[in-house]
């Protein structure tokens, strides 16, 4: 399952889940972004319930673009106990987001990671 994000239910989906959360922010002109939403539900699938993925849009939820200061889409971010990762501003494959979540799960070096 991906979890649509805003404003209202941030602090419930993410901040406050047990378990950490990818979230993918994406616009609705961005055709990049859209091709990412398959690997966001494929990863979702593969994931279950190890992992909550999200999806922010950043022309409808600007608190949250700022929050993050998102500068370019698609951006991905790993969150978890109230710490954000960036993983990726680019499009990736299921494989290699898969394999940088399991990274930073794994306790990997993520020297960009700060507080929310």
């Amino acid at each position: 399952m991906v979890y649509v994000i805003d404003e209202e239910n941030f602090e419930e989906e993410v901040l406050a889940s047990k378990v950490p959360c990818i979230i993918e922010f994406t616009a609705g002109w961005c055709t990049f972004c859209d091709s990412m939403v398959p690997t966001i539900e494929t990863l979702a699938e593969k994931f279950g319930d190890e992992v909550k993925f999200c999806l922010v849009n950043i022309d409808e939820q600007k608190k949250l673009r700022i929050k993050f200061a998102v500068a370019a889409v698609p951006y991905i971010v790993y969150v978890a106990d109230g710490m954000q990762t960036p993983l990726f501003d680019e499009i990736v494959t299921a494989d290699r987001l898969e394999e940088r979540i399991r990274f930073v799960m794994g306790g990997g070096n993520a020297p960009t990671t700060r507080p929310l």
